[in-house]
């Protein structure tokens, strides 16, 4: 599985084609992981970018019944506003519009890497949010590594 890490400020352009630099593509194994993208409204009303085969990985266990179920109904959305973008040959995807719309964007994004995923991040809200979470940062880090196993993360 990618890991994605780091900060990238882009710009969506005219066409709403946003570049993916390629420290977000390279990590990409397109046995594994897929050539594409699914871009999900994410639960923050960003957008994120899974890899293809990683997100239908990820959903397996929602397949649906015959049946109609009221966790189906809930799942609903997830589905419906879920689209499949391809990277063309200098790394850009194009974003839908509807997708946009129902998002929180703006022209200038910085993309994030978050692990098994990226966050598209207004630029001047990422800025307000790290500046917001640094203060803390230290003490999250090292709560973090308290619950690491093993020796690396033990108290000896």
């Amino acid at each position: 599985m990618a890991l994605f890490v780091g900060e990238f400020d882009q710009v969506i352009d005219a066409k709403h084609r946003l570049a993916i630099p390629s420290p977000l593509r390279e990590p990409l194994d397109p046995k594994q992981d897929g050539t594409e993208f699914y871009l999900v409204l994410g639960p923050d009303r960003h957008l994120w970018l899974y890899p293809d085969q990683y997100y239908r990985r990820m959903l397996e266990p929602l397949h649906r019944t015959a049946l109609p179920s009221r966790r189906a109904q809930r799942m609903d959305l997830l589905f419906a506003l879920a689209r499949v973008v391809k990277a063309d040959s200098q790394g850009r995807v194009v974003l839908p519009e509807k997708s946009m719309q129902r998002a929180v964007i703006a022209e200038a994004v910085t993309l994030v890497g978050k692990g098994d995923h990226i966050e598209l991040w207004p630029t001047a809200d990422w800025e307000k949010y790290v500046e917001q979470a640094l203060p803390s940062y230290g003490q999250d880090v090292l709560d973090a590594g308290d619950g690491l196993s093993g020796p690396e993360g033990s108290d000896k």
